[in-house]
């Protein structure tokens, strides 16, 4: 078959109109040519691509006329074989400099991302990854990299020494990995195992996916195939669906289900059986999952209850979610000795996973949604805060962590500025008002701020904490247990305590009636928020961060 042919055929297959006799013959040729299988995948992709792009004005050279992407396979029909390379080629390097063909999607991608940062013509944010690590167990990593469940990743070794992860490409692929392997993650569409056991599961929008062996390239045509490298060995196994295996040396192979390829150095390739219990599945991952967290749940149980007996401790918030709770509103204080009318309401909020699946959270969304706290009038001489928190959006100008009431004297602030600052302060009245108003000129406090270290960075949980010594009027910021800002007041007196009173998390205030409070809600989740009347030592709050990582 010619190449006009193949292509009309095809064409007529992208936009619905080939007919019955058609269809055997384009089916007939796929299955005897690889090439033409081959081409067959190329122009499936570059469809969805001009599909994509098609509502996106091109910029020409001077000289040259605006164009548009063809709309679809309909544009493609028109303009026969040799237009159809001409037009593919000409929009495609126009637009992004895109090689034809699917060996070049990386390099792609790698422009983008670079023409993207290097614009410098905006501050709006990119992703430069091509992947997402979607779920973690138990897992320790190489080197001092340590991934959390929701990082993105970015092109480049991945080397897992024990545990399971869960990799999702931005291309629709999933990659299971159990226990030790060494993998290459070259973009959205390949990737390169060196080494240990992998389990991939490709949708239809992902055909074309490419993993490459040692001695071995596979092509996805849409399926779930397992491979193995050990030393100078590799293998694929097939269980649903088929690929296309690449052996150097040798003509390519359609793998199809219950069907194994062994290549080892300087060795015939040997076909064999697929044996789906030797890899990662997804049923072994969430069996595992779920134990890991369970003991993990009550690992960390155990261990606050030594922190909720500190005898500095006056709150203790862990958001244990009680399922026969009627009104599911309640969040205990768990300090002992116990504080009446000290726990918690929870207001809009509603309950999610927190850190780990079996630790309950709150989820902060809307401009009302806030836990409403009250730890009374007694004034300390210093405190410390200390939550674990997943940011989702900076949307306000100050995003609430703690906020007193009505900020009055000795009340503290503990916020997020837009920027990703964390920000704290203390109300303290310079001199007692007259008339009773708790505004300037009669406050005199300080704002101390970290660097910019909070992101909306996808489903990752931090540990936030201050400290502030009332005595010296010092206060220490840390984040995920380490120092980050440490800065004493130019307007401290001495005598001055601190107290809480009526207070929010998540949010400002219980607003007076006529009296409008602006919006400072927090966007994401806490699921611990620990409150102490002394100031810890950074050794402390190292502790706690220890104490709490999800993973």
């Amino acid at each position: 078959m010619n190449d006009l042919r193949f292509m009309e055929l095809v064409s007529n297959w992208l936009d619905g109109s080939l007919t019955e006799t058609e269809s055997a013959e384009l089916q007939a040729v796929l299955e005897s040519s690889a090439d033409r299988r081959s081409e067959f995948v190329d122009v499936c992709g570059l469809d969805a691509d001009l599909r994509l792009m098609s509502d996106v004005v091109i910029e020409t050279p001077v000289g040259a006329e605006s164009r548009r992407a063809p709309a679809g396979a309909n544009g493609m029909r028109a303009v026969g074989w040799l237009g159809l390379v001409a037009a593919i080629a000409a929009v495609l390097l126009l637009a992004i400099g895109y090689g034809i063909g699917r060996d070049r999607k990386g390099d792609a991608e790698q422009q983008i991302a670079a023409s993207e940062v290097a614009s410098g013509e905006s501050d709006e944010v990119v992703e430069s990854g091509c992947a997402v690590l979607s779920r973690v167990v138990d897992a320790k990593f190489a080197g001092d990299v340590q991934y959390r469940e929701g990082d993105s990743l970015q092109p480049g070794q991945f080397k897992l020494l024990s545990g399971a992860v869960q990799i999702d490409f931005f291309s629709g692929a999933t990659m299971l990995i159990d226990e030790a392997a060494d993998v290459n993650l070259v973009s959205s569409w390949e990737a390169e195992c060196a080494h240990g056991k992998v389990t991939m599961h490709v949708p239809a929008p992902a055909i074309g996916f490419h993993l490459t062996l040692p001695g071995m390239k596979v092509v996805d045509l849409g399926t779930e195939f397992a491979v193995q490298v050990d030393g100078a060995e590799s293998s694929l196994h097939v269980f649903d669906g088929e690929v296309e295996a690449h052996v150097p040396g040798s003509q390519m192979q359609i793998i199809r289900e219950g069907s194994s390829l062994k290549k080892s150095t300087d060795l015939p390739v040997v076909a064999g059986v697929s044996k789906p219990a030797d890899f990662p599945s997804v049923e072994e991952f969430e069996r595992r999952k779920e134990e890991y967290y369970q003991t993990k749940t009550k690992q960390w149980r155990a261990a606050m209850n030594t922190v909720r007996s500190d005898e500095r401790i006056i709150g203790c918030y862990q958001f244990r979610r009680w399922e026969d709770e009627k009104w599911d509103r309640l969040v205990n204080n768990f300090a002992i000795p116990k504080r009446l009318y000290s726990h918690g309401s929870a207001v809009g909020a509603r309950w999610v996973d927190g850190r780990w699946p079996t630790k309950s959270a709150l989820e902060f969304k809307s401009p009302g949604d806030r836990v409403r706290i009250n730890l009374g009038k007694d004034k300390y001489d210093g405190l410390t805060m200390a939550a674990w928190i997943r940011v989702d959006g900076l949307d306000r100008k100050y995003n609430a962590l703690l906020l007193s009431d009505g900020y009055e004297d000795g009340e503290p602030h503990w916020q997020i500025d837009k920027s990703g600052r964390l920000m704290f302060s203390v109300s303290y009245m310079r001199f007692a008002p007259s008339s009773g108003q708790q505004f300037d000129p009669y406050r005199q406090d300080q704002v101390f701020y970290s660097p910019k270290v909070v992101n909306s960075d996808g489903r990752r949980w931090h540990h936030v904490a201050v400290t502030f010594d009332a005595v010296v009027g010092e206060a220490v910021q840390y984040f995920d247990g380490k120092e980050v800002s440490r800065e004493v007041s130019e307007h401290h007196l001495g005598d001055r305590k601190v107290t809480f009173g009526p207070c929010a998390i998540g949010n400002w205030g219980l607003p007076i009636e006529g009296v409008p409070f602006p919006v400072r809600n927090l966007n994401g989740r806490v699921d611990e928020f620990l409150i102490y009347k002394e100031p810890l030592t950074g050794d402390e709050i190292a502790n706690l961060h220890e104490l709490g990582i999800p993973n």
